[in-house]
């Protein structure tokens, strides 16, 4: 496709609003893009974001707008469930695409997502590579490139969170698409975890190569997916990783911490007190240093996609990474349910 003079975006579905909502202020608020259309299948939410945002199409088809002519990034915000046939004919029409995490219920369904893509040539933002391009992940990756923890040995992230039970901000109802296992591969563990395992990756320079751990429903017993899950990640140069991740720690609970340990020092960050320590070779300071945590979200999904647009800057995640990310997922709950290892190729 030739580059346009402005990347216009289409929102295909805001069911995943977090995302949809990100992905609205990242175009208000970059002069080189452009909404031009949206689609939601609720209409009163539709019509507000519409209006707040001054989108000139709107539409209850999601499909509508990957055929659409003035669209040139297609922004996936829908169910995971969706996602597959829609990243498709987005490829097949030659558009880009931003997609929600995790891209699909199945390695099978992202086969084909990977394949479309590839064939159409055109670029993949997998949404759970939203933190690598942050400013923390940066930092991190430099210290790490500096020797500043000596070799990475293991690591520990910790997110938890609520139930969540909000449809649209400030909407409260019983059950979400995050509670349907027909929408999501899982719950409470890969909601979050799939964007430490993409950083983890890109972190290390290296894959996952073996996978165990266990879910649980600690809290919410009446749901069809876990509220509690925690993996033991082995990577092909070593490290260890353990990532727990839940739904199961009530509302206005929401916390994640990260500590990495190298063999000459460690990373560490607290997520309720905003802080991070260092320990390692950071001369002058010897042993813990402690100071407010790197807060730069990066370019973003948008940013980086129009960067790419206009001027071929390459992405920095991939439908592959999409795939990969997915399929460590897929491994864990394999794992859980039938409590023993998984090798990954």
């Amino acid at each position: 496709m030739a580059a346009p003079a402005n990347v216009r975006f289409g929102i295909a579905g805001m069911d995943h609003w977090y995302a949809g909502f990100a992905a609205l202020r990242g175009i208000a608020s970059n002069d080189n893009a452009v909404v031009t259309a949206a689609a939601h299948r609720k209409t009163a939410y539709l019509d507000a974001i519409a209006r707040d945002y001054d989108i000139p199409f709107t539409a209850d088809d999601y499909h509508a707008i990957v055929r659409r002519d003035d669209v040139d990034v297609v922004v996936a915000a829908c169910t995971t469930a969706e996602a597959p046939a829609l990243c498709e004919e987005a490829a097949r029409h030659g558009k880009h695409i931003i997609c929600v995490k995790p891209m699909a219920l199945t390695l099978d369904a992202a086969d084909g997502v990977v394949a479309a893509v590839e064939k159409a040539g055109v670029g993949f933002y997998p949404l759970e590579a939203i933190q690598t391009s942050g400013g923390a992940a940066q930092q991190y990756a430099q210290w790490l490139q500096e020797g500043r923890i000596g070799r990475p040995i293991s690591a520990t992230s910790i997110r938890r969170g609520g139930l969540p039970t909000q449809e649209w901000p400030g909407v409260h109802v019983e059950r979400t698409w995050w509670l349907d296992a027909s929408q999501a591969p899982g719950g409470g563990w890969i909601d979050h975890s799939i964007y430490d395992i993409h950083m983890l990756c890109k972190l290390l320079g290296a894959e996952v190569v073996r996978v165990t751990g266990a879910t649980a429903n600690l809290v919410h017993k009446d749901i069809p997916l876990e509220d509690f899950g925690v993996a033991t990640l082995t990577f092909d140069n070593g490290v260890v990783a353990t990532l727990e991740v839940t739904w199961s720690s009530g509302p206005d609970s929401g916390m994640h911490a990260f500590h990495l340990v190298g063999t000459e020092g460690q990373i560490a960050t607290d997520g309720i007190s905003g802080k991070l320590a260092v320990r390692g070779n950071f001369a002058p300071w010897q042993g813990w240093v402690l100071s407010d945590a790197v807060r730069d979200a990066g370019a973003g999904s948008i940013g980086a996609m129009v960067d790419f647009v206009l001027d071929g800057t390459p992405l920095p995640a991939t439908v592959e990474d999409g795939r990969t990310n997915l399929a460590v997922c897929l491994a864990f709950y394999e794992a859980a349910r039938d409590d023993r290892v998984v090798m990954l190729p």
